[in-house]
């Protein structure tokens, strides 16, 4: 049997069987392997960048059994040949050789590059096309803040070298940050299941909000059309998937929330999660602070309910003696109620159980401190209230510079109309319902505005609620709903929407818009300017508000995007900020312990040899809790991931602050376990020609490191463009690291 193989240079295999007539039987296989006299491949990264000088290689396979002159050739489209093939090489029997060409990549297009040897019997060619990058990427600069006085001055510096006509400079000015929160009502409201927490979540903030506003002057009926007509436009169809309501849906969901809520009520005066079940002294307190609330509102609440629910309540303090965080989630409750019913004494039981959490002050948490803060101040306890809020003053964590990173030391800073954030609570991995750093911190921020409203944690605290929301919502229910409720009570102490002022807004000397803010319009979206790019300047860039009348707050946000084509390119960050260092891995044998590898920590523009192993870190700041974070890690053209295969295990690990502060901490060159807290977060590794891609689907608040290796292979002079990281659903979260140029040589 004759068989022509294809032109493919493989290795085929072959199976024979035969049977006789008879019972016999009989296999076989072999294999045999397709090959030329001569071969020529052609060796190249799998990208170009600009700007990158590299060593493309032709390597000639001589596969026949005597010495062979060649005539080598190297034609390119796209790409600057540097110096001239040679006349000839002789490449000795069954061997191979290498014959260079230094290119030079000048302009983003796409390349394509031939190579062709010659012999005096045989010859081969092999042709590819290649990909040219352009040296640069979509920049993103953010600067937020509030104006403090009767004028603001904002900077932004932009590049020279860079697209002019991607250039988008925008304005947001806003009378108030607080206002949009309201968009998280439509959410309660449509929320599908009613158990008795969803309940009390559905109406209460809404019955609580229509309140508010109505006593801060404006008509019940515009201030509800426009929290239940979407206060952002453009997610308006998210929030408010079943359009616009009115207050006649309003009362009429209140009434029928409440007849459910009585209807649920067990004999012994509590509620369940649902309406069987054992009554629960959490959901119990809830419905009994809840219905506390909405009497102070206006809303009739029969009496009968909740002062069976308080009687229930009262009993079982005592209960909860040892379970702190129960037992202040109770009395906080009855403490609500015993305002709401205007009671004149404090019962046994609930002094009890006050002097009990009292005496333990220092065994709560944040939640819990504050939840007895609330209670000491609506029982009369002045003096022990304001000790709590020392005490939880105490405990806070604090960033008084959210536009500044640890791991891009220097590449901004801090500009002084910027807003601080500052949170109590865990940072999103949580096991107790009281360590949860959302509710946590809005009860911290009820505890101040009522207790101490003028003090300068109000600001911070504020700001860190409203940064961590997840769209218009934070992350369940009953936390949307208690933030919701707080925001009430910070419009109601910082008089935002009430007052009525004018302002100017002026780019690089020209003034660009001037508005007059009234109260009606407090609950619009923010006024956003996008400035012409004839007023865009290359370099520092001077935007300034003034007041021109009235009084009130100024909240800004600006924003400019544009792609740069600086050499090299810059670091930034917007609430996220990444880091990337290469470290040679050198072996050292040892006594004991075989070959141990040193991390070399390689600085821009160093050079490595082709099969040098390169770990590549990834350091990461989140100065607030996210999700579903992406980053692109862009490799130099001449190195190659290590890993062959997407998707295998790799985490990120969260630094120690005590090792941020260490002399590791400007290399950021950690190897000790006792640098790392122990927590850890998969990721999600996808490699890519041109990048490394890593998922994140959550990421708490702090300094985290990720690893992987890469190999240098091909010769050449690279730019590594930077890191690009950025929150998939929240876009303007965003950063980039900084170029690294690398030279690997043979």
């Amino acid at each position: 049997m004759k068989v022509k193989y294809p032109d493919s240079l493989t290795t085929w295999e072959a199976t024979a069987r035969v049977v006789t007539a008879g019972n016999q039987f009989g296999i076989g296989s072999g294999s045999t392997r397709t090959n030329q006299p001569l071969i020529v491949r052609l060796q190249a990264p799998r990208f170009f960048v600009v700007g990158d000088v590299v060593t493309v290689s032709a390597v000639i396979n001589n596969n026949t059994d005597q010495p062979m002159q060649v005539i080598p050739n190297l034609t390119a489209q796209g790409i600057t040949m540097s110096g001239q093939s040679p006349a000839a090489v002789e490449v000795k029997a069954n061997s191979e050789t290498r014959v260079d060409w230094p290119v030079t990549v000048t302009h983003a297009s796409e390349a394509r590059i031939k190579v062709e040897v010659k012999g005096a019997q045989y010859a081969d060619a092999m042709e590819k096309n290649f990909t040219i990058y352009e040296h640069g990427i979509e920049k993103f600069i953010s600067r937020s803040g509030k104006m403090r006085g009767d004028s603001v001055a904002i900077k932004l510096d932009i590049p020279k070298e860079r697209r002019t006509d991607s250039t988008n400079l925008t304005v947001q000015i806003a009378p108030s940050m607080a206002t949009t929160m309201l968009d998280a009502l439509p959410y309660l409201i449509d929320y599908p299941y009613g158990c008795t927490e969803q309940t009390m979540s559905r109406f209460l903030p809404a019955v609580i909000t229509a309140k508010t506003l109505r006593d801060l002057g404006m008509k019940p009926e515009t201030a509800m059309a426009k929290v239940f007509g979407g206060i952002e436009q453009s997610t308006a169809t998210a929030t408010h998937p079943k359009g616009a309501q009115d207050l006649r849906e309003l009362d009429a969901m209140t009434k029928a929330g409440l007849e459910r809520l009585y209807d649920f009520q067990h004999s012994d005066g509590g509620w369940g999660w649902w309406k069987q079940g054992e009554s629960d002294h959490f959901m119990t307190a809830y419905v009994v602070w809840g219905m506390s609330l909405a009497r102070e509102a206006g809303i009739d609440i029969r009496s009968d309910v909740v002062e069976r629910a308080a009687s229930y309540l009262d009993k079982e303090l005592v209960e909860e003696e040892k379970n702190y965080d129960a037992q202040a989630w109770i009395l906080h409750a009855l403490a609500e109620d015993h305002v709401a019913r205007k009671r004149s004494e404090v019962s046994k039981f609930e002094s009890t159980a006050f002097e009990n959490l009292w005496s333990n002050r220092d065994a709560l948490n944040a939640y819990t401190r504050a939840l007895v803060a609330l209670s000491a101040h609506k029982f009369g306890f002045s003096d022990r209230a304001k000790t709590l809020i020392q005490n939880l003053e105490n405990g806070v964590k604090i960033d008084s510079q959210p536009d500044t990173s640890i791991v891009q030391r220097g590449a901004q800073t801090s500009d002084p109309s910027v807003m601080g954030t500052a949170h109590w609570g865990e940072d999103g991995i949580f096991w107790r319902w009281s360590d949860g750093g959302v509710e946590s911190t809005a009860f911290v921020l009820r505890a101040l505005l009522a207790i101490d409203p003028k003090n300068k944690l109000v600001e911070p605290v504020t700001n860190w609620l409203i940064k961590n929301r997840r769209g218009a919502q934070w992350s369940n229910t009953r936390d949307t709903a208690i933030v919701v409720l707080t925001m009430n009570e910070y419009l109601r102490a910082s008089g935002e929407i009430q007052p009525s002022m004018s302002y100017e807004l002026v780019v690089n000397g020209t003034s660009v818009a001037t508005k007059q803010i009234t109260a009606a319009d407090a609950l619009n979206a923010p006024s956003k300017f996008s400035i012409s790019r004839e007023l865009v300047r290359d370099g520092q860039n001077d935007i300034t508000i003034r007041r021109t009348s009235g009084s009130g707050p100024i909240y800004f946000s600006s924003q400019v995007e544009f792609f740069s084509l600086e050499e090299p390119l810059a670091p930034a960050g917007n609430e996220i900020f990444v880091r990337r260092q290469y470290f040679k891995l050198v072996n050292h044998p040892t006594l004991l312990k075989g070959f141990v590898s040193e991390r070399v920590p390689l600085s821009d523009g160093e050079t490595v040899k082709s099969g040098d192993r390169i770990e590549v870190v990834l350091t990461v700041e989140a100065k607030n809790n996210y999700e579903y974070l992406l980053f692109e890690d862009l490799k130099p053209a001449g190195l190659e991931a290590v890993e062959l295969r997407s998707g295998d295990n790799v985490y990120v690990r969260e630094l120690k602050a005590s090792a941020l502060g260490s002399t590791n901490a400007t290399l950021m060159n950690f190897k000790s376990a006792a640098d790392f807290t122990g927590r850890s977060r998969w990721v999600y590794q996808e490699l890519r020609d041109r990048k490394v891609a890593l998922f994140i689907d959550h990421l708490p608040e702090g300094v985290w490191q990720v690893s992987y290796e890469m190999r240098a292979e091909v010769p050449g002079q690279f730019h590594a463009l930077p890191v690009l990281g950025h929150a998939m659903y929240v876009p303007e979260i965003r950063t980039n690291g900084a170029e690294t140029r690398i030279r690997v040589v043979d």
